[in-house]
């Protein structure tokens, strides 16, 4: 033998000590909620909670991403609140 060969025993059983049948399709509680959680969380942040404001206070207090898309998508709205036109 090489320094560079060894010698591994394999067994077919990672577990050798199982006693028990593993159980397939089980889901611990903590998981399942875990999961849970994570689905809402993201069907929250999907919702689109954007609306057209009424005042500029509202709109410079909106996200950017939100004052970019009254400008894209209610121009007329937005300039009469930014510029009173």
């Amino acid at each position: 033998m090489t320094t560079r060969e060894h010698i591994t025993v394999s067994s077919g059983d990672p577990a050798p000590r199982r006693r028990h049948v593993e159980q397939t399709g089980y889901v611990s509680p903590t998981v399942r909620q875990f999961a849970e959680t994570q689905a809402r969380l993201a069907a929250e942040a999907a919702e689109d909670r954007y609306r057209v404001p009424e005042t500029r206070e509202e709109l410079l207090a909106m996200r950017s991403a939100d004052q970019n898309r009254t400008f894209a998508e209610h121009r007329a709205t937005y300039d009469r609140l930014m510029y009173g036109q």
